[in-house]
């Protein structure tokens, strides 16, 4: 993605009533979020999603075909606000099968979500105290 390409995309969040976007675009995730004290900054975030914030775009894990192929979705099974667990679950992390990896708060219930399988977290779409709807993917997960 170019600079031009980066900046088209600023402006149009700047001008929208959006508060964040996120795209995937050959393998790397950009995230151009406002920042929530002046609605007229513009933060641009190119990194995986472990957070380390950089100048430049950068490389995701592997997205194959093969890989696709391998993975699994976990998908939120009801609406509500989610939470991330301690120990915090992250990108690349191994978990267990029934290991729990996030919650969801809906009406002051908390409802566990477990791995459905041995294996590696391999993406994250979801950040903490963001709210969710039935059957939002929450994780993909590359089985063992």
């Amino acid at each position: 993605m170019e600079i031009a390409e980066l900046e088209q995309l600023v402006q149009l969040v700047r001008a929208s009533n959006a508060g964040e976007l996120t795209l995937r675009h050959e393998g790397a995730r950009v995230t151009i979020r406002k920042s929530p004290a002046h609605s007229q900054d513009v933060e641009v975030e190119t990194a995986p999603a472990e957070y380390e914030y950089t100048a430049e775009m950068t490389s995701m894990v592997d997205d194959s075909a093969a890989d696709r192929e391998t993975t699994m979705l976990v998908t939120a099974p009801l609406v509500g606000v989610f939470a991330h667990v301690k120990p915090l679950i992250g990108l690349n992390a191994h978990v267990a099968e029934g290991q729990v990896i996030g919650a969801i708060e809906a009406m002051k219930l908390i409802t566990e979500i477990r791995s459905p399988a041995n294996g590696t977290i391999v993406d994250m779409f979801i950040e903490a105290s963001h709210p969710v709807e039935y059957g939002q993917a929450l994780f993909e997960i590359r089985p063992d």
